[in-house]
């Protein structure tokens, strides 16, 4: 009997060992590439820019896809500005100045076919076509009437309005993609056969880097273009490797296994600072945090109530040893306090006007008044901000106690976060942290426009509508920022959030050598990179 199991247990053995080389035969395990690795807590969801994406692939957009213009960041200075890229040179024309004329470098696609005035056309086509819901379509729509191709290298960009470069050449920053994929013509729908999602997981552009391998669930590997238009990237090979866990991310890199850390809390400084030879990246981000007021609950419908909630805010002490730091920005409107100065230095702008600032004996008179003293309210922060979400709500619940109100934070899932703040719009208060902007916020409006897609305060107010209508039309520099300040008072004035902050925004990395990051895409110096001692 006992030999008989013997030879069961033999035989089970030998059973799953020729399993296991059957498995090997027909699906081979392959080994993670080598070369600069960046630590994920997850991986692009598709690679095609125009659908809607999650960060990763946001960010993984520019490895493989250039536009007219590029974003580029200055290795001296460290400053952002914008570049000519896929076009050789654009002109505007003088007298509408609505018209710019852009002429294509000589570029080829990843796989070897030229680049077309048609893709251009294309790609904007496909970014305006409503099936494809891309999250730029309303942002492009706002400023650009028409891309045509006059002949095979040339395009022109008719704008709704007259509009300075300084305006127009970061909306020209949109990817461009071919019209033509795998020998055939992509749909506008983006989503409607094999052949445009084929593109979503293995797409081409024109980019410093070529998408190499995607190993589901555990990396994406990207290789240097050898035909780039500025120059082959330093670094032969990127890896994007999926690590969930922060605690484990970060023995990783302790280990030299990852080379570059993307996603930090602002808790995280002084553990890293304390590792030897790491380098610390860091950057003002164009975003915010901020606490939107849902004007619809009958604890908020009054615009005494909103007030008593920004002017009881003392905002450096909401979180010590962040909040204070010498290079957070505090904000007391809807636009970042540091707007002019970061982009505009030379003009010498005088600041925003701070109408809500810290004042206990006014905010104590406007609780009164609006009759939120001695009440209560739910203040909901989702768990994508972490441990620092649940300080800076700590923070918030402490300074709202000084008016009376006793405000109980409540921290959910993301899911039911965005459920019940952005689509059933049933809550009081939440804390958002508001990103994806450019440097001068033009699409601020979406979330104060009466029709905004982000409008959860449900203010409507169509005096605001105006302005912000005359904003997007003005291309003066000093009729633009007289807009910008009344834009800025009027939204103030009907209190829809609290302004709280714009942290430095940190990055991580070892042995890496070149690295430059001075925005939210931490990929624009990337050609530039490469692994020490190489």
């Amino acid at each position: 009997m006992v030999i008989k199991k013997k030879k069961i247990i033999i035989i089970g053995i030998v059973g799953i060992v020729i399993a296991g080389l059957v498995m090997l035969l027909f699906f081979p395990w392959e080994k993670a590439p080598e070369g600069i690795v960046i630590g994920s807590s997850n991986l692009p969801d598709s690679l095609n820019p125009i659908l809607e994406q999650n960060t990763p692939a946001l960010d993984a957009n520019e490895l493989v896809f250039d536009g007219l213009v590029n974003f580029e960041v200055d290795p001296e200075s460290g400053k952002i500005g914008s570049e000519f890229a896929i076009a050789e040179n654009i002109e505007q024309d003088p007298e509408t100045k609505k018209i710019y004329t852009a002429t294509l470098r000589q570029v080829n696609w990843h796989d070897g076919t030229p680049v077309t005035a048609n893709d251009v056309v294309f790609s904007y086509k496909a970014y305006v076509e409503p099936a494809n819901k891309s999250p730029k379509r309303e942002y492009l729509l706002s400023f650009i009437e028409d891309v045509k191709a006059i002949d095979h290298k040339t395009v022109q960009l008719i704008f709704r309005n007259p509009i300075p470069p300084f305006r127009a050449y970061p909306i020209l920053t949109f990817k461009i993609i071919p019209e033509t994929y795998n020998g055939k013509k992509l749909a506008f729908n983006l989503r409607s056969g094999e052949n445009e999602r084929l593109f979503a997981v293995q797409p081409i552009g024109t980019g410093p880097f070529k998408l190499a391998s995607w190993e589901i669930g555990k990396w994406l590997s990207f290789s240097a273009n050898p035909g780039y238009f500025k120059r082959v990237p330093a670094a032969g090979t990127l890896i994007i490797r999926k690590s969930i866990d922060p605690v484990i991310r970060l023995n990783e890199f302790r280990k030299g296994r990852i080379n570059l850390i993307l996603e930090t809390s602002p808790l995280d400084r002084p553990k890293i600072e304390g590792i030897s030879g790491v380098d610390i990246n860091w950057y003002i981000p164009y975003a915010f945090y901020q606490v939107v007021i849902n004007s619809n609950s009958p604890l908020f419908n009054n615009v005494f109530a909103r007030q008593a909630l920004s002017t009881c805010l003392d905002r450096s002490t909401l979180v010590p040893n962040v909040t204070d730091r010498k290079n957070t920005v505090l904000n007391y409107g809807p636009f970042p306090s540091n707007l002019f100065t970061l982009n505009m230095k030379e003009y010498n702008i005088d600041p925003l006007e701070d109408t809500m600032s810290y004042d206990i004996a006014r905010a104590q008179k406007l609780a009164v008044s609006g009759g939120i003293n001695e009440k209560g309210a739910i203040l909901l922060y989702p768990d994508s901000l972490g441990e620092f979400g649940r300080q800076l709500s700590e923070g918030l619940v402490k300074q709202f106690a000084k008016i009376g109100l006793t405000v109980t934070a409540k921290r959910t899932g993301d899911q039911v976060f965005n459920r019940l703040v952005f689509v059933e719009k049933n809550y009081e208060l939440a804390l958002i942290y508001c990103d994806g902007f450019d440097n001068l916020y033009s699409d601020l409006d979406k979330w104060y426009r009466s029709d905004g897609m982000y409008n959860i305060s449900g203010i409507r107010d169509h005096k605001l509508d105006k302005l912000f209508e005359t904003w997007n039309k003005t291309v003066i520099m000093h009729n633009w920022t007289n807009v910008t300040r009344q834009i800025h008072d009027r939204i103030l004035s009907n209190a829809p959030a609290v302004y709280l902050c714009t942290l430095e925004k940190d990055v991580y990395s070892r042995n890496i050598k070149n690295i430059v990051i001075s925005s939210d895409n931490p990929f624009l110096s990337a050609e530039n990179w490469s692994l020490a001692g190489l």
